[in-house]
Parts: structure tokens; C-alpha cells; sequence
């Protein structure tokens, strides 16, 4: 219940930071099931989940970012570029996020929780933490790949 309630107000908060740096009138981009890398203001964090992975090149939303809705086996244009990465899935039914650290969800991987936002990986220190190639190493700039799983 305390991890909710603090997701909720992380949400919140980044919500209320990160508007007030959006420009009037700015639209998030129109949902797309590839990986798009935008050079614009990246989209509010709100509490409303949107189905989306979202992945920036810089910490706190900052730089090229790229998002899917589906899994995707090479991060091409973000691929170990990442600095800040936040589940906005739906839900219920493949609501968490497997960070792998290898291409075609090889290697090690990390989870990343429906709802949960990591807007500084090297701030963190988040390292991979599953068996496989990587293991230990971090996840900053270091993230190939992912896909969407019951739970992780």
C-alpha cells in the first residue's frame, strides 16, 4: 500500500514539474506501436497510464526519447543511450517491463514495475540483476532491448 501511495505522488509530482516546462498548447505525439525518438518536450508524467514504455537519452526526461507499446528486440535509435526510463502501462495482463541488456531480450535484465519511474539510472546506480551476459553492470546507457511480461 506504501508503494502506491508513493508511485502515486512521484507521479504526481513529475506530472506537476514536468507541466509546468511544457509550452501551452504542446500535444503528446499520436500512440504508435514502433519506437519514435522525438527531439521535443517529452510528454508529462501523469497517473494515468498510457500503455507506453517511455525512455529518454538524459535524466529527468531530458534529449531524444522513444517509446513502445509493444516489446521491441533492438532499441536502434536509444539503444545504450538511456538515462531515464518509466512504465506508463496499463494494468493487469503484461504490465511490467524487462530492461535487457542484450539484443532480442538476451542477457541480463531488470524489471521495471508498472507505474515505476527511474528518471536518473545513474544516479541510481541501478544495475542488471538477472543470470546472463551483463549481469552487474549498469543500466544507464546500457539498455538494448524489452519486453512486456505478467510480472517480473
Amino acid at each position: 500500500m506504501h508503494k502506491i501511495r508513493t508511485r502515486t505522488l512521484l507521479a504526481g509530482l513529475a506530472a506537476a514539474i514536468v507541466t509546468t516546462l511544457v509550452p501551452a498548447g504542446a500535444q503528446a505525439a499520436a500512440p504508435t506501436a514502433a519506437a519514435t525518438t522525438q527531439p521535443h518536450t517529452a510528454p508529462a508524467r501523469a497517473a494515468e497510464p498510457d500503455g507506453f514504455l517511455y525512455a529518454w537519452e538524459h535524466h529527468h526526461a531530458g534529449g531524444a526519447h522513444c517509446r513502445w507499446n509493444k516489446e521491441n528486440a533492438n532499441w536502434a535509435g536509444c539503444r545504450n543511450k538511456v538515462s531515464d526510463v518509466w512504465n506508463n502501462g496499463f494494468p493487469g495482463r503484461l504490465k511490467d517491463v524487462r530492461l535487457h541488456w542484450g539484443l532480442a531480450m538476451t542477457g541480463s535484465w531488470v524489471c521495471l514495475h508498472q507505474g515505476e519511474s527511474i528518471p536518473d539510472l545513474n544516479a541510481a546506480g541501478t544495475v542488471f540483476t538477472a543470470p546472463g551476459r551483463g549481469q552487474g553492470e549498469k543500466v544507464n546507457d546500457n539498455i538494448s532491448s524489452h519486453d512486456w511480461v505478467d510480472a517480473c
